[in-house]
C-alpha cells in the first residue's frame, strides 16, 4: 500500500483556507514593458511561491513562481516572476491555445459568484489568449474566445535569451495592465468597478510548464509530454476552473510601500471558525417525503436554462444526513471497492480514511460522523446499490430542500450565516453532520446547504422549456474541438453547495454538475429509497 501523504504546512491542523492577498494602490506610474525593476513593483507585496494544482497531494514545484497585483483609478495591474533556465516559446497567433507553450495565466472573478469570469494567458513571446467564461466548464459551458479585453496592455521580458538552450537563463517576467473600463462595460458582472476599500475578488494564477528537449538545434517542448501546472492557490483536484477554490484578493485604498492597511490585512488573514462540537452518536435514519406536486426552479445563476416548472413525485425516503466517513469506510471494507483512497486520497485531514493492514481501511478517530468526500459518481452509485437504494433525482433533492412552499434555503428565507451551514471556507473544511440546528428543514432533513455537495442521479441538461446551455461562437472555427468537447461531455447533477461554495450558490435551486470521474474535497452524497 502507498503510504499516507503528509499534510503540508499550508494547512495546519487540517484546516483548508484559500490564500489571500491585499491589493494596494500603485506607488508610482506603471509603464508596461515587462521590466519589473521599478518602484511600483518594489513596493508591492508578492504572493507566496506557487504550489502544484493538486497540492497538498502532489510534490512542490521545482521552479519558483510568484505574482503581484496593484491598482489605480484606471487599471488593475498584474506582474509575475517565473524562474526558468531555458526560456522558450513558439506560438505567435493571438487567441491560439497558448497553454501548449509554457505560459502564465490569470483567472479573475470580480463578483465572486463563480460564473462570468475572465482568463488571460501569455507566453514568453508575449502572445496572448484572452477569454470570458459564462459558467464553469463543469456546468456545461464553453469559453468565449472571441472576447478580447479592450485596451489591455501586456509585455514580457526574458532574463536571458529566448529559444537558445546553449546558455542558461534566469527566467522571464510578465506585466499586464487590465483597464477597469473593460470590466465595467462588460455588462455580465455585478461588482463595483473600480472596487471599494475592503471589496474582494476571486483570483488565481497558473504557470504551465513542459519538459523541454535540448538535444536539437533549438530548445523545444518534448512532444507528447505531460505538463506541470503550478498555481497560486491549489484547487486540489487538478481543474483550475473552480472559482470557489481560488484565492481571495482584498482591495485597500492605501498606497503600496507607505502605510500598511491593518484592518484589511486582518480581514484577509481571518482564521477559520471553530468547528461545532463533536456529537458522539448519530443515528443513520431516513425521512419520509410524501407524494406531492411542487414547482421546481429556476436556478437564478442560469434562469434561461432552468425555467420554473411543475413536477409530480411519488413518496420516497431520503437520508436525514449525507453518508458519513464511517458508513463509507465500512462499505469499502465489505466490498473491496477501491475508491482511490489507497493512492493519493488517504490523507486524514481531508477524507478521514486511511489505509490499514491487509488492504483494509480505517476511520481516523473523531471523523466517523463527518460526511465522506472524494467520492466519484460511480462510487456513490455503488454504495447506494449495496444498500438497495439509489441517488436522489434532482427533483427529489430539491423537494426535500425547498419543501412545498418553495423556500430559498432549507431553513427558509433568512440569508445564510455560519450558524446555518458550513460554506465559503468559514470552518476550513467539512463539519460533522447535524452540526447546524438552524439549517435543518421543517421535515427534519439536515445539511442540504453547504458542508458537502451531493451527487444526484440525473444527467445535467436544461429543464423542460429551457434554452440550450451552450451558445457556440461561430467566429472561432479553430476551437471547434473545445466546443465539441463541451457538448459531448457526460455530466451529472450536483446539489447543495458545499463548504467551499459561495453564499450565493447554496440556494436550494442552485444547479451544479460534474463528470463521473470527479472527486473533490467537498463532494459527497446521500441516498433515497422508494416507499416500502
Amino acid at each position: 500500500m502507498s503510504p499516507t501523504l503528509p499534510i503540508t504546512s499550508r494547512h495546519p491542523g487540517g484546516l483548508f483556507l484559500p490564500r489571500t492577498y491585499v491589493v494596494y494602490r500603485a506607488s508610482a506610474p506603471i509603464s508596461v514593458d515587462g521590466n519589473l525593476d521599478k518602484k511600483a513593483w518594489w513596493d508591492a507585496p508578492w504572493t507566496e511561491p506557487f504550489e502544484d494544482h493538486q497540492a497538498p497531494n502532489a510534490p512542490a514545484p521545482w521552479r519558483m513562481t510568484r505574482a503581484a497585483i496593484l491598482w489605480d483609478d484606471d487599471h488593475l495591474y498584474f506582474a509575475a516572476r517565473l524562474q526558468e533556465e531555458n526560456v522558450w516559446g513558439s506560438i505567435t497567433e493571438r487567441d491560439a491555445v497558448i497553454y501548449k507553450d509554457n505560459d502564465f495565466e490569470i483567472f479573475l472573478d470580480v463578483d465572486e459568484r463563480g460564473d462570468n469570469y475572465y482568463e488571460f494567458e501569455i507566453n514568453p513571446l508575449n502572445t496572448v489568449w484572452d477569454m470570458f467564461h459564462p459558467r464553469e466548464y463543469h456546468r456545461r459551458s464553453c469559453l468565449e474566445t472571441a472576447y478580447d479585453i479592450d485596451g489591455v496592455r501586456h509585455a514580457v521580458q526574458v532574463q536571458g535569451t529566448l529559444n537558445n538552450h546553449h546558455d542558461t537563463d534566469t527566467g522571464w517576467t510578465v506585466e499586464v495592465a487590465w483597464p477597469w473600463r473593460a470590466i465595467r462595460t462588460h455588462d455580465r458582472t455585478q461588482a463595483t468597478i473600480p472596487p471599494l476599500r475592503g471589496q474582494s475578488f476571486r483570483v488565481n494564477f497558473s504557470r504551465v510548464q513542459y519538459p523541454h528537449d535540448t538535444t536539437g538545434l533549438s530548445c523545444a517542448k518534448v512532444e507528447g509530454s505531460r505538463c506541470e501546472d503550478w498555481i497560486w492557490n491549489s484547487t486540489n483536484c487538478g481543474d483550475l476552473h473552480i472559482p470557489e477554490a481560488w484565492g481571495r484578493v482584498y482591495f485597500s485604498d492605501r498606497v503600496a510601500g507607505t502605510e500598511r492597511d491593518d484592518e484589511i490585512e486582518r480581514r484577509a488573514a481571518a482564521p477559520a471558525l471553530p468547528r461545532p462540537a463533536i456529537v458522539e452518536s448519530v443515528p443513520a435514519d431516513m425521512v419520509w417525503i410524501p407524494p406531492c406536486r411542487f414547482t421546481m426552479g429556476p436556478d437564478e445563476s442560469s434562469p434561461d436554462t432552468s425555467p420554473a416548472h411543475e413536477v409530480e413525485l411519488e413518496g420516497y425516503w431520503i437520508d436525514r444526513h449525507p453518508v458519513t466517513v464511517a458508513q463509507f469506510a465500512g462499505f469499502l471494507n465489505e466490498t473491496s471497492f477501491d475508491e482511490h483512497y489507497v493512492e493519493a486520497m488517504a490523507n486524514p485531514d481531508q477524507c478521514g480514511i486511511v489505509a490499514a493492514e491487509g488492504q483494509a481501511y480505517e476511520v481516523v478517530s473523531g471523523r466517523e460522523n463527518f460526511p465522506v468526500v472524494y467520492v466519484s459518481y460511480s462510487a456513490a452509485l455503488a454504495w447506494a446499490a449495496w444498500h438497495d437504494r439509489q441517488l436522489p433525482t434532482e427533483a427529489q433533492w430539491e423537494r426535500a430542500a425547498r419543501g412545498l412552499t418553495g423556500r430559498t434555503y432549507p431553513w427558509g428565507e433568512e440569508s445564510p450565516t455560519p450558524e446555518h451551514a458550513s460554506y465559503d471556507y468559514h470552518y476550513g473544511g467539512t463539519t460533522q453532520i447535524r452540526s447546524f440546528p438552524a439549517g435543518v428543514t421543517d421535515e427534519g432533513v439536515w445539511d442540504l446547504a453547504g458542508n458537502v455537495k451531493e451527487w444526484c442521479f440525473d444527467e445535467y441538461h436544461p429543464y423542460p422549456g429551457g434554452t440550450p446551455m451552450l451558445d457556440f461562437d461561430e467566429t472561432a472555427p479553430d476551437l471547434d474541438w473545445i466546443q465539441e468537447a463541451a457538448l459531448k461531455r457526460e455530466l451529472f447533477c450536483v446539489r447543495g453547495g458545499g463548504w467551499t461554495k459561495q453564499a450565493a450558490n447554496i440556494r436550494s435551486t442552485y444547479r451544479d454538475a460534474d463528470g463521473t470521474g470527479r472527486w473533490f474535497y467537498s463532494l459527497g452524497f446521500r441516498t433515497v429509497r422508494a416507499e416500502g
